[in-house]
């Protein structure tokens, strides 16, 4: 039986065949126009006049704008423009990927990252475990911040878990089984150029700290001398080639990275002065080699001696721990599960991706998905579970929207205004609104997207926010002067002028449409 609906999608049905009168559209007039929220100002114009005047005034007539205003509790639309047209959204594709895995999985699901052995087989009083140890990766996107003050404490608290289970010595392999999820790391739509930076960092099955690198040059006492590097989490020694050398006093620091795919490594080189400091932050373009590399040094350092070989399995179906197929030991009867760190629920990680905007994250959601649902963690089967979920009950029309990633950092993507409203009116009907809701960025918040936006909406202002080159977005929901929620979407593209400025002309709506 499906679930009662809102008379949205009844609404658009009519609005395409002309049924409904252009006052069902629109609010009715207003008693005022304010200039900033709670000041009185009068005016007749109504809704639907205030945001043409921004919209129609130059420069923003250049910019494509496609907006949609919803007032749930009437079903009636107070404003809209080029609704249906597909908008390249930005960060605003988050928005049916944390939706759609909150509906799916459900709020309360969590990940776990937990170490394996052959059934029966248990540590010996003296901490001995005899055999291969196998870790069950499954894609946790929680293991670094903010959920760890670090990838090293992640890390760390996993490694004792093992300890809180007697374990202190392994005959075997470490064995890292990845084989639940492809071994691609990169969306193919993104572009190279960005692939250095953190907000572009890759993922896979096991990943720790979101992915990033974060590295610190120092220089030396003296001139001429090598600079000191050091990063972390801490992989392979050879995974940075340092090439930096110490300046003279007084001089600027100049510190460059060069990632050479061919060896999987990168290179540090530049100068800094004697004593001086620069960090970095980059993505590691290696992550699950340099995560497991991590993990070993995290076990000994926890007192945990692998006395064979850390090995990463890939291929699904590839035997481990007796015959226990690769990518499915939890579902195997040969296999038994020693320790573990289970994830804080999915809500919290929702919470994590759209207040700050985190691409990493996201991307791992996606590929979450079709580990969970479909056939394995890669792109292909996670936009084909959200595709099949989006269309069939949130009855989104399948021509506006289009999938290239999870988190909008690739320009392919496509939505459409009246998707994105299908899908926040949707929400409202889940028993987790209100933690989905809460999840959106705020004004004045401080890891917030919004922190500095909005401010006079501080509390009634729930929203995600958008921005790659010519695109800026916001989508969410704002409690209006009178008390009354109304669900709002705004996508703009191509207008070739600073953010900023179509920022700003995006703000004058919103506080707009915050007066009844």
């Amino acid at each position: 039986m499906r679930r009662r609906r809102t008379c949205l999608p009844v609404l658009l049905v009519a609005l395409a065949a002309g049924a409904l009168p252009l006052a069902a559209q629109s609010a009715p007039a207003p008693a005022g126009l304010r200039t900033d929220a709670g000041s009185e100002a009068p005016s007749p114009l109504p809704l639907s006049a205030r945001i043409d005047r921004i919209l129609q005034a130059s420069p923003m007539d250049r910019v494509h704008w496609g907006v949609v205003v919803f007032d749930p509790a009437s079903g009636t639309f107070l404003y809209q423009r080029n609704e249906r047209l597909p908008f390249v959204p930005a960060s605003n594709m988050k928005i049916p990927v944390t939706y759609g895995a909150l509906a799916l999985l459900g709020p309360e699901y969590r990940w776990d990252t937990a170490f394996w052995t052959r059934a029966g087989v248990r540590p010996d009083p003296d901490g001995t475990l005899s055999g291969d140890l196998v870790l069950s990766a499954g894609g946790d996107p929680t293991l670094g911040p903010p959920f760890h003050d670090s990838a090293d404490q992640a890390l760390a608290a996993l490694a004792g878990t093992l300890v809180a289970a007697g374990v202190r010595r392994v005959t075997g392999d470490l064995v890292v089984d990845l084989a639940a999820w492809d071994s691609t790391s990169v969306p193919s739509a993104w572009m190279v150029g960005n692939l250095s930076s953190r907000f572009a960092a890759t993922g896979g099955a096991f990943t720790v700290g979101a992915g990033e690198l974060e590295l610190e040059v120092t220089g030396s006492s003296l001139a001429g001398e090598p600079a000191r590097l050091t990063w972390r989490p801490l992989g392979n020694r050879e995974f940075l080639e340092n090439r930096v050398r110490t300046g003279a006093y007084g001089s600027a620091p100049r510190v460059e990275t060069h990632y050479l795919p061919e060896s999987r490594r990168w290179v540090v080189e530049g100068e800094v002065p004697p004593g001086a400091r620069v960090a970095r932050t980059l993505a590691s373009r290696d992550p699950v080699r340099q995560s497991a590399e991590a993990l070993t040094r995290a076990l000994a350092g926890a007192g945990v001696e692998v006395q064979g070989e850390t090995r990463l399995v890939w291929d699904r179906g590839d035997p481990l721990l007796g015959g226990c197929a690769a990518g499915s030991l939890p579902l195997c009867p040969e296999s038994e599960r020693v320790a573990g760190l289970p994830s804080p629920p999915l809500y919290e990680v929702a919470r994590a991706v759209l207040e700050p905007s985190q691409n990493w994250m996201t991307e791992q959601l996606v590929r979450t998905l079709g580990a969970e649902l479909g056939e394995e963690g890669s792109w292909s089967e996670g936009f084909r579970i959200l595709t099949d979920f989006l269309v069939e009950e949130v009855e989104v029309d399948p021509l506006e929207l289009h999938w290239r990633d999870g988190s909008g950092l690739s320009a392919y993507n496509l939505l459409s205004p009246r998707a994105v409203a299908r899908i926040l009116d949707d929400a409202r009907a889940r028993p987790w609104y209100e933690l989905f809701r809460r999840a959106q960025a705020e004004p004045g918040r401080e890891d917030s997207t919004l922190r500095t936006r909005l401010l006079p909406l501080a509390g009634r202002l729930f929203a995600k926010t958008g921005s790659i080159s010519h695109v800026n977005a916001l989508s969410g929901y704002l409690l209006r002067d009178d008390g009354t929620e109304v669900i709002f979407v705004i996508l703009t593209n191509t207008g070739n002028l600073p953010a900023a400025r179509v920022r700003d002309a995006m703000d004058q709506v919103v506080l707009e449409i915050s007066r009844p």
